[in-house]
């Protein structure tokens, strides 16, 4: 972990400290749950003083030493003068202006927390798919910045993404891939590079043209873009949602739609990708209830991998399940799916093609 995101209960939704786990390895406490037992080995602390309250304040101050060792940055607005004299009280803290753009934020705590994730990488890595990893997160990373600041997407960092992930794939094969991608501390940044993964190389199976490949790998990287509208309190909840919290969560595409659809730069084949991967072929997904003849090979291609993801994941709320279990599940949906991309996914994982799916792992 790299940083406490420290609150007097949940996040407001007003504060720009709920963008930051997208970044960085975060956790968020209470300011009466502070402790060295839930601080760890954070570098650094981020408290959130708006809807503070004197209690929480009080309890703060009282486990101030949990903190104090390393930095401190207090989200304040300079307007209101409680949220001043309340950071002031608390000591060895440098302010922030709540309302200053998210990218100043972000630069701050860029310089105070080094954050390298290839060093998390499996031992004996290949130097192709860690050059690719590493390309493929800062796309993500950007994509989530200009999500936040409505700036363009990166087009060319897009592409290029892309291009050195199909190289990987086909130099070092998809284990290599999901074992690197695996050790990502965001389970929705690890999602889309599964996903973007699996999907090159079953396109590259199908003998789809190289841009077509290239495409895909792009839609999958951008499919969950919507999910940035998600509180993450919500997406990696460590447990069963509420109903209310699943409503919210498959709204999903369609905050995607929001996202990309003034984007003019991004293809609309890329957009079909995040605005239409949980449509079924018999008219049974969301958001639109579309069916087979209104949805395209892409698309297609990324729902039977998005969901074959889903079920292979290890998350904190259940283990990963087997990927022939997995594939199994996939031709149980039926007329759901694309069952000649589910067959063709089970002759990609399991038959001689593609023989790098199966290579051992490197070791941890």
């Amino acid at each position: 972990m790299q940083i406490v995101l420290i609150s007097d209960g949940p996040l407001p939704l007003d504060s720009p400290v709920r963008k930051l786990p997208f970044f960085f390895p975060s956790r968020l406490i209470d300011m009466d749950k502070v402790s060295p037992d839930t601080v760890g080995d954070a570098k650094l602390a981020v408290v959130e003083l708006l809807e503070a309250t004197n209690a929480g304040l009080t309890a703060l101050k009282a486990s101030w030493n949990s903190i104090a060792t390393i930095p401190v940055i207090c989200l304040v607005s300079h307007k209101v003068r409680r949220e001043v004299i309340q950071a002031s009280a608390l000591g060895n803290t440098e302010t922030l202006e709540r309302d200053a753009p998210f990218a100043l934020l972000l630069k701050r705590v860029k310089t105070l927390v080094e954050t390298d994730i290839l060093e998390a990488l499996p031992r004996n890595t290949p130097t192709q798919t860690a050059e690719a990893y590493n390309k493929s997160n800062s796309f993500l990373e950007s994509l989530c910045f200009s999500t936040v600041e409505g700036a363009k997407v990166r087009i060319n960092l897009m592409n290029e993404s892309a291009e050195e992930m199909l190289t990987a794939l086909t130099k070092d094969g998809l284990s290599c891939w999901l074992n690197a991608v695996g050790t990502h501390h965001s389970a929705t940044y690890c999602h889309s590079l599964q996903v973007a993964g699996l999907a090159g190389m079953l396109a590259k199976h199908l003998g789809w043209s190289e841009e077509d490949c290239k495409e895909v790998i792009a839609g999958g990287l951008v499919h969950d873009v919507g999910k940035t509208r998600i509180p993450l309190t919500i997406l990696d909840k460590p447990g069963k949602l509420t109903k209310e919290e699943r409503d919210i969560v498959d709204r999903h595409p369609m905050f995607g739609r929001d996202i990309l659809k003034s984007r003019l730069e991004v293809s609309p084949d890329i957009k079909r990708m995040a605005i239409q991967h949980h449509e079924f072929l018999d008219g049974s997904g969301y958001p639109n209830r579309l069916k087979a003849d209104r949805i395209i090979p892409k698309v297609r291609l990324i729902t039977v991998c998005d969901i074959f993801a889903a079920l292979t994941e290890e998350r904190t709320y259940k283990e990963s399940m087997p990927m022939r279990t997995a594939l199994s599940v996939l031709k149980d949906m039926g007329p759901k799916l694309d069952q000649k991309m589910v067959a063709n996914l089970a002759e990609m994982l399991f038959g001689r093609a593609f023989g790098g799916v199966s290579r051992q792992a490197p070791a941890a």
